[in-house]
């Protein structure tokens, strides 16, 4: 029997109703095929085949089924439900909220419908929460990195965000993106074809490390040493230097090195704070020694060995080498690293791979003016070796050359590597040793066959003396060796006698050490000088210059002819500008960094005679010149260009020479030094200024930020010099402004607070002080560095500061605390109101009436006005702590008020108390000073307008604020018939005389606005005064009178 498409539904419905939904599913599909032009039986159908798929839980089939249901009957609130639920139960709640959306809109009132909407909706609050939080960020951020079908910049995007994630919620996202279930697709990433992808995933792990430094060993593991030194020695120069970024931060999470020195500084800083501790001349430890833990020193010592054994290999990129090798220069030394230079120099090998890295420094000497067969010729020495072994029978061929890839700093990186290990080596056994091995590795390449090893052991000789000078001079003092490096200047190779010239050169830097050089090579560089080549010409010059500047500043002492030093000058000019006319301009010698540096360094040595400062300056195509040189970054350059920026400026230190040391050198018949004319004060003001308009501020922040600041050039004593050319700088008031917009204030910063001598330190914040103290310190210093500048400016206040630093710290902080309350807020938090105190009580007059005008902007802060003795409840002071001693401030203000000698500081003790006598208790200190009245009176009496403001203001809030029986005091004084007077004082006229104490207390400043400021005291003073007397009325001790202004 034949079964119609009604009976077949029912006969579904029947199969559903008992459970059985797979027979229900068939009858309902049966149904289908047999109502074929019956609507109204397709679209029941339809929908009752949705309800089975969904209680068979297959959502998508039930979708299907629901949306064939609404094309029949769009309106079907049944089908409109089920798929609604479909929709939820797979998780697409934007298709499911619309469907509910168009229910709630057919039926209002089904409990139902409304049941799902808010189900639906509860659903997509909590996954827009989810989404929007850490974890829901980062499974998002995990799903596009898993989907294969990922574009690469869907997952570049993917990645940025994660290191975006870990840099604003730090360890928490760190943890949370490693305890992912995938976060193993990470290590996939970094061998993805794409090397914007691997760079971003070595980013990545370099942040979860910062992060989380225990991660950092499993990291390695599952990276493995082995892939990392691939990936080093890439041919991709790009790859190579990420993967060597990765290593540094590697290295320093390991160790944690950056976290102990931070600590130790903070320490250190906190003993020099506290000067509680009794004073010993025996050094004490403030801070424990650095120890590697013992689980780490395997892998560190792993990776060091590797870096090591990659350092010296020809298929290292330049770029990458500098990275490694700068690595090694703070990591290995115990100043600023793990403390392993005894382990690192006496394992055997590793010290003679950074010699020879610095012995293929010869191969950055210029040699356009040489032959193109000279070029060729000149090979290096494992070359040669390769070469020959690539001919001889029974071997493999070689085909890849041997060359080690440097750039124009690698030089100067491995002198300071060389030189940070040899200091760190604590015995003379050590000592020994280091001299030893670099001694017997220049004898092996000089007794080498090939010329080519000779170059490259004047190389290692001259790095020597770049680094740890002592044992360069122990290199050279061995016999034969100097013979050897003379012989080699007078090649007629000019490569190889140019790399002799600056080994020589570099060997006669210290004169106490260099007399037996210099006595060998004066006639050599004589000759040599006469070159055609200026490569060559300048580095003999160079000698000469030298030789020519032993007198130093001294104008009585000539070594050479009149003039001749400004002919020398000339010739490095032509060097530094590329006009030899032996050169083609394109390949002149201002694309060389080695003649670049040796022309800088003769100018340097020649620039401390006058006449070639004042030659110098006025040649402005020279000038622009050697500013230039700071913005190419070339390491080597970084010392001479101090020195001879330093120079023009006259920034060194000129050791003051009494009349009595005068007398007695005259007497013991000892030289004494003349000065130049073009030294006199006045000349090198009218110098400064004119290096400062040709562009001097650029040139000494590219001098700071490109080659002082954490590179191998950034010595202590380098960063010093720096300080004092922007010191002497700054002394140029009008220029201060093109220092500012310069970038000074950024500079000067760093310079004031990272890598400095304590001098250089203290000098750098000087500046900053002279640059706060002209100008608004929110233009100089935009932003929250405004905030920064404080913690340098207290250096100044220190008391072995000379008394000039002291004073320019106080103005600057006075400044500083005249802006708002968040920068004295800083000034507390950084201990200064105990340091500022200290000068309130100064003998020295204008310290003391800067440190009671800075007192006064502080004590706008209700923390000083608690630590003076206040009463003001907790919550006002903010929790912010500061010690001061009390009623004795309160007291010396009161005193300073009656001074007769010095108007400024009365002016500034008198605001000071008017700033806190808001508060009972400091009015009640105030009272508490012997005869308070008669020196109230003495303030109120000043004819100075703005010192008589400042009086009335005290004594309205001593009657206002002080209550009724400082009032009934004041009452029974004349201070009664002086506020009485004050409020009746005439307005001051345009044409009336101003007081002469209004004037000298508005110096410099013009007539008309002192003026102004007065008529606005003068107004100011009788309001005051006339809100005095009404209170003393209303405590009903006097009687209102006509004469009371109401």
């Amino acid at each position: 029997m034949v079964e119609s498409s009604e009976e077949l539904r029912l006969r579904g419905n029947s199969f559903f109703s008992e459970g059985n939904y797979l027979e229900a599913v068939k009858s309902y599909k049966e149904c289908l095929r047999k109502a074929d032009g019956d609507k109204s039986c397709q679209q029941i159908a339809y929908r009752n085949l949705a309800q089975c798929y969904i209680k068979l839980c297959s959502y998508d089939e039930a979708i299907k089924a629901a949306t064939e249901a609404l094309k029949i009957l769009p309106s079907d609130t049944k089908a409109l439900y089920r798929r609604s639920v479909a929709y939820e139960k797979i998780g697409n709640l934007k298709d499911s909220i619309v469907d509910a959306q168009k229910l709630v809109q057919l039926e209002p009132n089904n409990k139902a419908v409304k049941d799902l909407i808010h189900r639906v909706e509860s659903c997509v609050v909590q996954k827009r929460e989810f989404e929007c939080s850490l974890k829901g960020k980062i499974n998002s951020m995990f799903s596009m990195l898993t989907d294969e079908k990922s574009p690469v910049d869907l997952i570049e995007t993917a990645l940025k965000n994660l290191i975006a994630l870990i840099k604003e919620e730090d360890k928490a996202a760190a943890t949370e993106i490693w305890s992912h279930p995938s976060s193993s697709e990470i290590f996939g990433l970094i061998n993805n074809p794409s090397s914007q992808i691997t760079n971003l995933a070595l980013v990545l792990l370099e942040n979860i490390m910062k992060a989380v430094p225990t991660l950092s060993v499993i990291i390695l593991d599952k990276m493995t040493l082995k892939y990392i030194v691939g990936r080093v020695l890439s041919p991709s120069a790009d790859a190579s230097l990420h993967m060597c970024k990765f290593l540094s931060h590697l290295m320093e999470n390991l160790t944690q090195i950056r976290a102990y020195q931070k600590a130790r500084d903070a320490a250190v800083e906190l003993a020099k704070r506290n000067k509680s501790q009794a004073q010993s001349f025996l050094p004490k430890v403030v801070y424990p020694p650095y120890k590697l833990e013992a689980e780490l020193e395997g892998p560190v010592e792993k990776i060091l060995e590797q870096i090591l054994r990659v350092t010296n290999s020809y298929r290292l990129e330049a770029a990458a080498r500098d990275i490694l090798l700068q690595l090694l220069t703070w990591i290995i030394p115990s100043e600023t690293g793990i403390g392993w230079s005894k382990r690192i120099v006496t394992a055997e090998g590793n010290l003679e791979r950074i010699l020879e890295v610095a012995a293929a420094t010869c191969s950055q000497t210029p040699m356009e003016s040489a032959g193109q067969s000279e070029v060729v010729g000149a090979k290096s020495r494992h070359k040669h070796l390769l070469e020959e072994a690539s001919t001889k029978e029974g071997l493999p061929e070689i085909s890849r050359g041997g060359v080690l890839k440097i750039s124009a700093n690698t030089r100067m990186i491995v002198a300071c590597l060389l030189s940070r290990l040899f200091n760190d080596l604590r015995s003379d056994q050590d000592r020994q040793h280091f001299s030893r091995v670099c001694c017997e590795f220049v004898m092996e390449l000089l007794t080498d066959k090939f010329i080519e090893s000779k170059v490259e052991a004047a190389a290692v000789i001259g790095t020597l003396f770049s680094g740890p000078y002592e044992v360069g001079s122990r290199v050279l003092a061995t016999e034969g060796i100097l013979e050897g490096l003379l012989l080699l200047s007078q090649s007629e190779n000019l490569a190889y006698q140019t790399v002799a010239l600056d080994t020589i050169i570099l060997a006669t830097n210290k004169k106490d050490k260099c007399m037996a050089v210099i006595n060998q090579a004066v006639p050599i560089l004589r000759a040599l000088y006469k070159s055609p080549d200026d490569g060559v010409k300048v580095r003999a010059l160079l000698g000469l210059c030298k030789l020519g500047a032993l007198g130093g500043g001294d104008a009585s002492i000539k070594s050479m002819a009149d003039g001749s030093t400004v002919i020398l000058m000339k010739a490095c000019r032509r060097l530094l500008l590329g006009e030899s006319a032996s050169e083609k301009p394109e390949n002149g010698a201002r694309s060389d960094a080695t003649s670049m540096r040796w022309a800088i360094d003769g100018l340097a040595y020649l620039s401390l005679n006058g006449e070639v400062k004042e030659a110098l300056v006025k040649d402005a195509a020279l000038l622009n010149a050697v500013y230039k040189v700071a913005a190419l970054g070339y390491y080597d350059t970084a010392f001479p260009l101090v020195s001879l920026l330093a120079n023009l400026t006259n920034s060194f230190v000129e050791k003051e020479i009494t009349p009595e040391m005068l007398e007695i050198a005259k007497f013991a018949k000892q030289h004494i030094p003349e000065k130049h004319e073009a030294d006199e004060p006045k000349v090198v003001t009218q110098r400064r200024q004119k290096m400062i308009d040709a562009g001097l501020p650029t040139c000494l922040y590219n001098l700071t930020t490109k080659l002082v600041t954490k590179t191998s050039a950034a010595q202590p004593q380098v960063r010093e010099v720096v300080s004092r050319i922007y010191l002497s700088c700054s002394e140029c008031v009008d220029s201060r402004g093109l220092l500012v917009s310069a970038g000074a204030g950024k500079a000067l910063l760093n310079l004031s607070l990272e890598d400095n001598t304590d001098e250089g330190k203290h000098v750098a914040s000087q500046a900053l002080a002279k640059l706060t103290i002209t100008a608004d310190p929110r233009l100089t210093f935009p932003g929250e560095r405004s905030l920064e500048v404080i913690r340098p400016l207290l250096q100044l206040l220190d008391m072995e500061c000379p008394a000039l630093q002291n004073f320019e710290g106080l103005l600057a902080l006075t400044n500083l605390a005249s802006l708002d309350h968040k920068h004295r807020c800083r000034m507390l938090q950084e201990g200064a109101l105990p340091k500022i105190e200290h000068y309130m009580f100064e003998d020295h007059e204008e310290l003391r009436h800067a440190a009671v005008e800075c007192f006064s902007n502080l004590a706008q802060h209700p923390a000083v006005v608690v630590a003076c003795g206040g009463e003001l409840p907790a919550e006002a002071v903010g929790g912010v702590a500061c010690g001061a001693s009390g009623s004795e401030v309160v007291k010396l203000l009161t005193l300073y008020c009656y001074d007769e000698k010095d108007i400024f500081l009365v002016r500034a003790a008198a605001g000071a108390l008017a700033t806190m006598s808001h508060d009972p208790g400091i009015l009640h200190k105030i009272t508490q000073v012997d005869k308070w009245k008669e020196k109230m009176e003495a303030l109120a009496a000043h004819p100075s307008p703005t010192i008589q403001h400042r009086a009335v203001f005290l004594l309205r809030n001593l009657i206002v604020c002080g209550g009724s029986e400082i009032a009934r005091d004041i009452v029974d004084s004349r201070l009664v018939e002086l506020i009485d007077y004050l409020q009746h004082l005439p307005d001051i006229s345009d044409t009336d005389a101003l007081p002469p104490e209004a004037i000298v207390l508005s110096q410099g400043r013009p007539k008309a606005a002192v003026r102004e400021e007065a008529k606005s005291d003068r107004k100011k003073t009788r309001d005051i005064a006339s809100a005095a007397m009404r209170k003393l009325i209303e405590y009903g001790f006097i009687k209102q009178t006509q004469s009371v202004n109401p």
